[in-house]
């Protein structure tokens, strides 16, 4: 519950807000207490002043607000509406505006019973409702009270005058002191003449428009969010006062109370966000735990299912009467020694199918054996320079356990050079046509190479040879996991 301390010519007055709604009470209860005055004593002084920044410029503005209101603390400057964007960094124009009661405003905060939050004169109020956009910027603001007539005029939306005058609630008397207003403005604030001026008049405007229109005044209508008007205008000057940013005097040695509870308010608010979030941070992380958590027994509840598993073959294996590991070894060898060997009918009919080209032909020599995919292959080193370069170096059967066959043939020495090489490129040539089978040694090749040597066949021989390879199985499935860890 919020309370209202109200300085008027007519009295003072307290009033709280209860649910919406002011209603006055006999004295303060309990909290902060929002000082309203309406002085004759409030005033507006425009001044001009060299270009200057920074604390430059608030030094000589608190320099000219001491100098006008010497005996009173509750005094402020007002920003100036409006201007170029140089004149908004560094303006010259200046407002200032202070209240001449300082000792009767001191008296009151002396007898309240609680701390003071702000010190709002009705004159700012007024000035800051004027402001809204929907109003003209050149404005009389009139606000009629118990037997008094406040009135407060804004040139380009800044506040430059404003006066409290013992004036009858009669509408003919409160446009006479509009009017004499209006006439010390044009004599001495410049204000153009023979033009009509807009009044805002915050209260009841029976009557008043036809004697506006007859000294050039015009009555403008309330911007949208003042409709519709309350019932007392008061109240809608109370609200603006409770609100943040509404422009106030009081220094800060009257509102530290109000401003220590603010700060102490919003660092609990801080500390409550502060823990919500550390809260979300460590949920969302213990979430995570126990997900890894579940994860973890899940994997040690398969690993020791494994184990029994292990355990039982292991035991299976034992009643044989042999070891485990020894068996294992056997079945490894078999895997790769043995069973892995392919028929040894498939090299012979390679061969035979290669030298029953001529039926002249006679096997001199014939070797077969199981070789891997690091070995020599037909007496050719392959991690040499001349071994990367043979093609079959890099073949993908290369990969794989390899069968490495090779052959001499006895050519009859009744054959010619050119029986002799066209039988040695007919055995090649046939070895080339089966599928899978890399040629590694080849009598066609090296028959060839003698000849362009010259016009005599120097490694012509009559016993020629070949030396070739055909996949066996995969060296990765012929080796058991023991080995390959190892």
């Amino acid at each position: 519950m919020k309370t209202v301390r109200y300085l008027s010519p007519a009295g003072n007055e307290t009033w709280c807000l209860d649910g919406g709604q002011w209603r006055p009470v006999d004295s303060v209860t309990g909290g902060f207490v929002w000082l309203v005055t309406d002085l004759p004593e409030e005033s507006f002084v425009e001044i001009k002043t060299p270009r200057l920044f920074g604390k430059d410029r608030s030094a000589f503005i608190d320099r000219q607000l001491a100098a006008r209101y010497p005996e009173s603390p509750y005094r402020r400057s007002l920003p100036v509406e409006g201007g170029e964007l140089f004149d908004r960094l560094a303006p010259t124009r200046h407002v200032l505006f202070g209240v001449d009661a300082g000792e009767r405003i001191d008296a009151e905060i002396e007898a309240l019973p609680q701390p003071i939050a702000a010190v709002s004169p009705v004159s700012l109020l007024l000035a800051k409702l004027a402001q809204h956009r929907e109003l003209p910027p050149n404005l009389f603001v009139v606000l009629p009270g118990q037997g008094s007539l406040r009135i407060v005029f804004l040139r380009e939306r800044t506040p430059v005058l404003t006066r409290l005058t013992l004036t009858p609630g009669e509408p003919r008397a409160q446009i006479d002191e509009i009017m004499r207003t209006l006439r010390h403005l044009e004599n001495n604030l410049g204000l153009p003449r023979n033009l009509e001026h807009a009044v805002l008049l915050l209260g009841d405007a029976t009557g008043m428009a036809p004697l506006m229109t007859a000294q050039r005044l015009r009555l403008v209508e309330l911007p949208k969010p003042l409709r519709p008007p309350p019932a007392d205008w008061r109240f809608a000057l109370f609200d603006l006062a409770l609100k943040d940013g509404t422009p106030q005097v009081a220094p800060m040695v009257r509102r530290v109370g109000y401003l220590s509870s603010r700060l102490g308010r919003a660092a609990r608010v801080m500390a409550v966000v502060i823990a919500l979030a550390g809260i979300g941070a460590v949920g969302s992380n213990l979430g995570s735990i126990i997900s890894l958590v579940a994860q973890e027994r899940g994997i040690a509840a398969s690993i020791q299912e494994l184990d029994g598993q292990i355990a039982i073959v292991e035991g299976e294996i034992g009643s044989y009467g042999v070891a485990p590991d020894l068996l294992r070894d056997a079945i490894a060898i078999h895997d790769r020694e043995i069973a892995s060997v392919p028929p040894l009918g498939a090299g012979f009919r390679l061969v035979a199918d290669a030298i029953s080209a001529d039926s002249a032909l006679r096997l001199s020599e014939l070797q077969l054996r199981m070789i891997l995919p690091s070995a020599n292959t037909c007496g050719v080193d392959l991690t040499s320079e001349d071994g990367m370069k043979r093609p079959e170096a890099t073949a993908p059967g290369v990969a794989q356990r390899r069968i490495e066959i090779g052959f001499d043939l006895t050519i009859p020495g009744s054959y010619g050079p050119r029986d002799r090489a066209q039988t040695v490129r007919l055995v090649s040539q046939r070895l080339a046509d089966v599928g899978g089978v890399s040629l590694w040694t080849d009598a066609n090749k090296e028959l060839s190479a003698g000849n362009l040597r010259g016009g005599t066949t120097v490694n012509a021989a009559f016993r020629q040879g070949w030396c070739f390879t055909v996949p066996g199985m995969p060296s990765d499935d012929a080796v058991p996991a023991q080995e390959k860890g190892a």
